[in-house]
């Protein structure tokens, strides 16, 4: 869940929205959005990802970790892309939902019995989003359609001796589920690529979550700035927090991607729960909203009409 703000004509809107997961369940996998893996403990939300940087293997990658056990099925490694619920490797030139950016094996008491969802998610998602930061090549991919991802061996392949767990990053489609796409997103937000895959809403971010279409289709909300709020070991800000920081930080923002200040144009936030918090969400979004739909990107508009 998350909450919201909007500053428009000099009214200030709370409502509270709830904050779409990207998770599939497949035979023996589940697919979460995250990024970042962890061995050793159940405590493991601050341990140090599994590999060194985004796009190198580090100490994993060997046969035995990649197939999880004697005779598994082959996992994707960092650098490749997986299809849909199964993990097998496949070049990220062809069609793919998920390009894999970390890999890992969980180890210690995680090892024990297959772990829960959300145990999962607490030990592995804040870095994963790390991860996926790196990888990009940009900490402002939540103004994006890319998100982080997270793979996991389920319960038939732990019973098959596999520990494995996949971090990776995927493109969201309106429903904020893996599109299929084809080509790798390496460091793909570098330069202008923020702007490439800026995610554009069919819906009010001041209304309800984030529905991610083409800025070129009809939208009323572009999202425009990310403000750091903190670390997902910190304590969640208060609300009251959270709204001193978005009506300054995201007026301003709102200004200047337009060109300039507009009374046609309001400046709207969102920011996560407590759980989200916890799972690596510590940013607050900024958003440009349009009372009724436009049909391109606002950036740089200025003074000329809103494209209808």
């Amino acid at each position: 869940m998350s909450r919201q703000g909007l500053v428009l004509a000099g009214a200030t809107l709370l409502v509270a929205v709830t904050v779409a997961s990207c998770v599939t369940e497949v035979d023996g996998t589940a697919q979460p959005p995250a990024n970042h893996a962890v061995a050793g403990n159940t405590d493991a939300a601050s341990a140090p990802p599994s590999t060194g940087s985004a796009g190198t293997t580090g100490s994993t990658g060997s046969d035995s970790e990649r197939s999880g056990s004697q005779g598994a099925a082959e996992v994707a490694d960092p650098g490749e892309c997986v299809s849909g619920g199964d993990p097998a490797p496949i070049d990220c030139d062809e069609p793919h939902t998920v390009e894999i950016t970390a890999s890992g094996t969980f180890g210690g008491a995680m090892a024990e019995k297959p772990p829960a969802r959300d145990e999962v998610f607490a030990a592995v998602f804040p870095s994963c989003r790390q991860e996926a930061a790196a990888y990009l090549g940009s900490d402002d991919y939540d103004l994006t359609t890319l998100s982080a991802w997270l793979l996991w061996a389920g319960e038939d392949a732990w019973a098959r001796g596999e520990r494995w767990y996949r971090c990776g990053v995927a493109e969201l489609d309106k429903a904020n589920e893996a599109k299929q796409r084809t080509g790798s997103v390496r460091n793909a937000l570098r330069g202008d690529g923020v702007h490439t895959y800026r995610l554009c809403s069919l819906t009010a971010p001041s209304e309800e979550p984030p529905a991610p279409t083409p800025c070129d289709r009809p939208h009323r909300g572009e999202a425009v700035a990310v403000v750091p709020m903190g670390k997902h070991t910190d304590p969640l800000p208060s609300e009251e927090e959270f709204d001193a920081a978005a009506v300054e930080a995201c007026e301003k923002a709102v200004t200047t991607y337009l060109g300039g200040a507009r009374e046609d144009v309001a400046a709207a936030w969102r920011w996560p729960d407590e759980v989200a918090w916890k799972r690596g969400f510590t940013n607050l979004t900024c958003y440009a909203q349009t009372e009724a739909p436009v049909t391109a990107s606002l950036r740089g508009v200025k003074e000329s009409p809103l494209p209808r």
